[in-house]
């Protein structure tokens, strides 16, 4: 999987019961995690292809749909077990979602800035100076959910009732972002969803531990809503 920009702000203001979603993609407190949503669907926003390609011959792209067992050659699976089982759940048949690419960072804050130079900090908002984050892009398996942007609003929407529903750490903080996507097969424009988490700690260890907690919980909140929309593609089949 290769590496990918830092997201942009959104391009679409959303709204939904109890949130404002906005295309400045605010953070605000809430009782669960914190999530922030955004269609980025203008001309400047990033985009992805599927199957993408690189010009770094270490980096390339795997169906894990297709083979689980190519998992294990992703160098960021294997330093991080959280982040390889979240893989293994997504391309499993217990999942109506396909991973396309994904990476992980980690970025420490210097000395003497934000909270410990007396910066104001926005409500709700852990300032503690390591956080460990991480990206991934996953589509729809039911080929037409995926051209479809209704479906990618339905899907935001739960999991924001799923993430928020109950108690979170201060420090984890999701960021849902759909994004135009270019599938040639059939050489068509629809959309994707990134996944983004970002978790604070004191430490670099501290911050991977809460990411890997954060990620189990968006893990679950996939597979329940892969078990939801399974119902409903058997209600109206």
């Amino acid at each position: 999987m290769r590496s990918l920009k830092q997201a942009r702000p959104g391009s679409l203001v959303r709204r939904l019961p109890g949130f404002f979603l906005s295309a400045g993609g605010p953070r605000y407190s809430v009782s669960g995690m914190r999530v922030e949503v955004a269609f980025e669907l203008d001309e400047a926003s990033e985009k992805l292809e599927i199957p993408w390609e690189s010009s770094n011959p270490d980096i390339r792209y795997f169906d894990l749909r297709e083979d689980t067992k190519l998992i294990e050659r992703l160098e960021v699976a294997r330093q991080h077990p959280p982040l390889r089982n979240f893989l293994t759940a997504m391309n499993s048949a217990d999942s109506l979602f396909a991973t396309a690419r994904c990476k992980t960072w980690l970025t420490q804050q210097d000395p003497g800035s934000g909270a410990a130079s007396g910066a104001a900090t926005a409500p709700g908002t852990s300032m503690e100076p390591c956080q460990f984050a991480s990206q991934v892009d996953l589509v729809f398996t039911p080929e037409q959910f995926n051209f479809n942007r209704s479906q990618y609003a339905e899907l935001t929407g739960r999991l924001v009732e799923l993430l928020t529903r109950e108690s979170a750490p201060d420090a984890l903080r999701v960021a849902l972002r759909a994004r135009a996507c270019h599938f040639r097969a059939p050489s068509r424009w629809g959309f994707c969803l990134a996944v983004f988490l970002y978790a604070r700690g004191a430490t670099p260890e501290q911050a991977e531990v809460r990411w890997g907690l954060g990620l189990v919980r968006i893990q679950q909140a996939l597979l329940f809503t892969s078990r939801i929309l399974r119902q409903k593609i058997a209600r109206t089949s």
